[in-house]
């Protein structure tokens, strides 16, 4: 299937799918996990990876804000003697994709067991006034689910800010992803939340100026999350991308983002603070109440306001429905001009990584750039260089003399003329900073080669000079 030049396709790598679901895997375990994952997604032309690096007040990369997690070593706290997230980086980046660091939120605990002691404390010890409460300001009970923290307690969203920012300023991440970003399950029923901090900031005109009703007023309290996490994150590093995954229904009856957890990507997007949403819409196309081709439509109608909508797909209907029902909901995607997709999750695709590459995603495509972010195109490559090398063509080139780096496109083509606009003409997107590329299609007559480079924002430079390549029992005549 024909696919534009311009397309993202993710996929969701959760902490569990490299720590190991059932039993927890050794250091080499999870780093072969991590490396299988990300090198079979980019074989399949994925360009996005969201690696999950906090899972509920721990941490999977070095930090010293929030302990390791026991995921990683069956002690809260435990140096494993790797940083996973450090780790995925390098990979993502070797292979040409963009990892984009995945946090839940709000969740501060999971569990029907307290954490242990450990150096940072865990959060749920440390500041138990900061959990969510119900309407009688009981505090949310330890569960199999996640127990939350408040974001109506400032105290609670300042730590969190400051668990990104140090991610944003120690590790070349793409983007921050959030999940979990609102109240959780239960709360307009159980009156999520009437901690006493909430409750006193909502009744002061200090915490409630505006004097908005109760529903509004912890709408706002996310909002402010997310605005001061985005005007921090791009004020430090510009180029880094935030998104969040948000409920799959926007609003209305049931579990939606806007009326059940007090969660309002419409008003991010607004507000330009937010670079892109991902809907989990989670459905089969003939759902009965939340079909998938409306739910997109709406997120795309009127929630966008000029920002990127990349619907969520989950793998896990394949199994009720087969592949043709998630292929189907990828063709509903383009057909309304969404940038693209994310799969939900990477295990589910341990058996249709090659499928994907060959049926959905047949050609290489760049991730869409975002000109709200950033409208310089880099400089092109120098030096184009082709030759015969055995039985291949063996391209080299210098890549321009700016300080930021750069990957590569490749183009081939068996007209006498590069059309960068043929994504049939794409033979390669190289990983970060690499310089040359092995042709292994040998051409059967002559072909024209062509490099361009692209920068994080995904803004492409104009491509080299073409080079023609004769086979050789022509070049020999």
């Amino acid at each position: 299937m024909f696919t534009g030049k311009r397309e993202a396709r993710g996929v969701w790598l959760s902490r569990f799918e490299y720590t190991g679901e059932r039993a927890r895997f050794t250091p080499e375990q999870a780093q072969e996990r991590i490396r299988t994952v990300l090198e079979r997604a980019r074989k399949a032309r994925f360009n996005m990876v969201f690696f999950q690096a906090r899972g509920n007040g721990d941490a999977f990369y070095k930090s010293g804000l929030e302990p390791w997690s026991d995921l990683l070593t069956g002690t809260l706290g435990q140096d494993p003697g790797w940083d996973p997230l450090q780790y995925a980086i390098d990979i993502a980046h070797r292979q040409g994709l963009e990892l984009h660091v995945w946090i839940n939120t709000f969740p501060a605990w999971r569990g029907v067991k307290p954490p242990t002691e450990s150096t940072p404390r865990q959060i749920y010890l440390e500041h138990p006034n900061w959990l969510v409460a119900d309407s009688q300001g009981v505090p949310m009970p330890l569960a199999d689910h996640y127990v939350s923290l408040s974001p109506g307690v400032p105290a609670a969203r300042q730590h969190i800010l400051d668990v990104v920012m140090d991610i944003v300023e120690h590790y070349d991440v793409d983007g921050v992803h959030f999940d979990y970003i609102r109240y959780p399950e239960g709360g307009t029923i159980r009156g999520y939340s009437h901690d006493s901090i909430s409750v006193a900031r909502f009744n002061s005109v200090e915490g409630n100026p505006y004097q908005l009703s109760w529903d509004a007023w912890q709408r706002e309290q996310v909002n402010q999350f997310v605005f001061d996490v985005y005007n921090r994150t791009t004020a430090r590093k510009p180029w880094v991308k935030v998104s969040a995954a948000v409920i799959g229904k926007y609003e209305g009856t049931g579990w939606t983002a806007y009326d059940a957890a007090y969660q309002d990507p419409r008003r991010w997007m607004e507000l330009g603070k937010m670079d892109f949403i991902v809907p989990m819409v989670y459905w089969e196309r003939e759902h009965p109440t939340h079909p998938f081709v409306p739910l997109i439509q709406q997120w795309s109608d009127r929630v966008a306001y000029g920002r990127y909508v990349l619907p969520g797909v989950l793998v896990g209907l394949e199994r009720r429905y087969g592949w043709s029902e998630l292929a189907a909901e990828v063709d509903e995607v383009r057909k309304l001009g969404l940038p693209g997709v994310v799969y939900f999750s990477a295990s589910g695709l341990d058996d249709a990584w090659e499928n994907l590459g060959v049926q959905e995603f047949p050609y290489w495509s760049l991730v869409p750039p975002m000109p709200w972010k950033d409208m310089h195109t880099p400089p092109p490559p120098e030096q184009l260089s082709v030759q015969w090398e055995g039985e291949y063509v063996k391209l080299q080139w210098q890549a321009p003399a700016i300080p930021e780096p750069l990957a590569f496109v490749v183009y081939r083509s068996e007209t006498g003329r590069i059309d960068v606009n043929d994504v049939k003409e794409i033979v390669f997107v190289t990983g970060r900073d690499t310089t040359s590329y092995t042709d292994a299609r040998p051409p059967a007559r002559q072909v024209v080669y062509a490099v361009s480079a692209v920068n994080r924002n995904g803004n492409e430079s104009p491509v080299t000079k073409s080079v023609a390549v004769h086979p050789p029992a022509l070049a020999h005549r």
